[in-house]
């Protein structure tokens, strides 16, 4: 007979609770497992935006329009950052062919952009009147780049208390030698090129003779392109136009009898209105309105521009294969420094041989767009960069250039062996000149008291000393240097351009040239926006379907901090000047770049004089 066992009421509680823990953990892990998912499934969705059927797409521009990627910021994941200015106009574009989207209402706060970013985004809002949609644009300051800008909408309001600031075009320049001479600075550079005029500013207490011929001619290509922008918006001759701007007045009340505005109103009726906007009548009835929408009719009304993005950002992230546009943005420097969270906005060529490198090595990328937004800077960082270009073509991946505001000197060094160069118009590009060499501060010394003592060996081991002077032997020495490296550049160009080496010298010597005038001289192949760059990149790569890659990658504030920490950065010098003098702070900011640039081999490859257009 066999004998169940028996089984202690201690141990049958111990296995009901052993069962009933473990029951609770599978539950616990399936709800774990499962809020993760719910979290991501809500956060996909949260990531592609909310787009509202019927809406007018919401474009609100202040301040500084980035054209690369910003640094993360306190409480922004990186794909909630704020769009680049390709971003505002591949948006636009997409709004043109968007049944859900019916037409866009731009908002102007006091934006502020060079000419060539202003035409990316006009381009756009002239693809979307070829479509048939509507642009209406309100601001309460209109300058003349603003203007220029809301000059391709189909309805331009001013409020009724606003300015109308459409004054022409200006360069200014500040020249720094008699402050120099007052502080004991001595500037001892060199430079190649007729037109190099760089280091002018240092040197002189005005431009020189070629550099007011290269101005001018800057100027008037620049002022046609914004004059003939603004007559084909407003439906005038460009002769018109240019007597409005030379009778300024800033009343709103005549800026809309000179056809330049269409209504004065406030905001709420330009709201309001927008449905009714193709109506005879209209300018009559948004100035009538003074009361603002509720909260409900404007969520329909509108969306905004950030969600739209979100939305473009997840369709390129999901495609397959991909263009990669590498952000080359700032000035040119050597070493590793990214900026991180408080560095500089400079472009070193450290972080961008990693770019090139994970473009080169990323086999969903297929083409390249360098997007160019510099002025150049240090001469050996620009030939590491060039060299890169040189190893992606190599491993078969077409690169084309995209230039923003500036493509010049290093910028246009960085570029000129790419397959294709695309220019805005109004960039600034060129500049194929070499300057370099360094501050003498022996006289600023003598005046605070400082005195330095050398001992050497070697005639010219002390040739790029600080507080000395350039000995004719030296100084010919380093011009015998320059005059190779720009022998270097010329042929670079020649080469990745291909033209005759005296073809490039005769457009080069510094010259700073328009985009529109660079396509004259063969310095670049078409003229455009990123996304023309980006369309001849897929060409050349042989997709049709394809998705955009942007680096470097967007990061958020605590990996930028990470980054910093890990790294020992410490923040970026700051100037001040007490008393505070208009203009010097920047001025000194200015030179200590100089300085930074140079500091590596003395070659500068940067923009004469860094202008400043207005």
């Amino acid at each position: 007979m066999t004998t169940e066992p028996v089984r202690s009421p201690n141990r049958q509680r111990t296995t009901r609770v052993t069962q009933v823990l473990l029951a609770v953990t599978v539950l616990g892990l399936l709800v774990f497992v499962g809020s993760i998912g719910l979290t991501m499934y809500f956060f996909t969705r949260a990531d592609r935006g909310d787009v509202s059927e019927g809406s007018f797409l919401l474009v609100r521009l202040s301040g500084v329009i980035p054209d690369a990627p910003v640094r993360g910021g306190l409480f922004l994941e990186p794909e909630d950052f704020p769009p680049v200015a390709s971003e505002v106009a591949q948006a636009i574009r997409k709004a043109a062919d968007d049944e859900r989207i019916d037409g866009v209402y731009l908002r102007l706060d006091n934006p502020e952009a060079g000419i060539a970013t202003y035409q990316e985004i006009r381009a756009a809002l002239g693809h979307l009147r070829q479509a048939g949609k509507p642009c209406v644009v309100y601001s309460e300051l209109y300058t003349t780049g603003s203007y220029y800008l809301a000059s391709a909408c189909d309805k331009v309001v001013i409020a009724p208390s606003g300015l109308s600031l459409v004054s022409g075009l200006s360069i200014s320049i500040t020249y720094y030698a008699e402050t120099f001479e007052k502080i004991g600075v001595d500037p001892e550079y060199e430079h190649v090129g007729e037109f190099k005029s760089a280091v002018e500013p240092y040197e002189r207490t005005g431009p020189s003779e070629a550099a007011t011929e290269m101005y001018e001619a800057l100027l008037d290509s620049l002022y046609d392109q914004l004059v003939a922008g603004i007559a084909e918006g407003r439906g005038k001759a460009p002769d018109e136009v240019r007597s409005i701007i030379d009778a300024l007045d800033l009343t709103p009340e005549v800026a809309m009898e000179r056809g330049l505005v269409d209504a004065m109103a406030f905001p709420d009726g330009v709201v309001a209105t927008l449905p009714q906007v193709g109506d005879d009548n209209w300018a009559e009835e948004v100035a009538k309105i003074h009361e603002p929408l509720d909260d409900e009719t404007l969520q329909e009304r509108f969306t905004p521009l950030g969600e739209y993005v979100k939305e473009l950002r997840a369709e390129q992230r999901k495609a397959k294969k991909k263009v990669a546009v590498i952000h080359a943005e700032g000035p040119i420097t050597s070493g590793d420094d990214d900026g991180g969270l408080f560095g500089d906005s400079v472009l070193a060529d450290g972080p961008f041989r990693k770019w090139m490198r994970q473009a080169r090595e990323n086999e969903d990328v297929v083409a390249v767009v360098l997007r160019v937004n510099s002025p150049g800077g240090s001469g050996l960082a620009s030939d590491m960069m060039w060299h890169e270009v040189e190893r992606l073509k190599a491993a078969g991946k077409p690169v084309v250039v995209s230039m923003g505001d500036y493509a010049a000197s290093g910028g246009y060094y960085i570029a000129c062996n790419a397959d294709h160069i695309v220019a805005q118009p109004a960039t600034l590009t060129g500049s194929i000149g070499v300057l370099g060499g360094k501050f003498n501060v022996a006289g600023t010394f003598e005046k605070v008291g400082l005195h330095t003592a050398y001992f050497k060996r070697g005639e010219l081991a002390d040739l790029l000393s600080p507080t000395k002077g350039f000995s004719e032997e030296g100084r010919e020495t380093f011009r015998r240097y320059l005059e190779n490296y720009y022998g270097g550049f010329i042929t670079k160009v020649a080469e990745g351009r291909g033209m005759e080496y005296d073809a490039v010298h005769a457009v080069a010597q510094g010259r700073v040239w328009t985009g529109e005038q660079a396509l004259g001289h063969r310095l670049v192949d078409q003229l455009g926006g990123l996304d023309v760059a980006v369309a001849k990149a897929a060409e050349l790569g042989g997709v049709e379907a394809y998705g955009i890659l942007r680096l470097p990658e967007q990061k958020g504030f605590l990996d930028l901090l990470m980054e910093d920490l890990a790294q020992a950065r410490t923040p970026a010098l700051t100037v001040e000047i007490v008393p505070p003098i208009p203009g010097a702070e920047e001025a000194l900011r200015e030179v200590l770049l100089v300085t930074r640039m140079a500091s590596d081999n003395g070659v500068l490859l940067y923009l004469p004089g860094n202008p400043t257009i207005r």
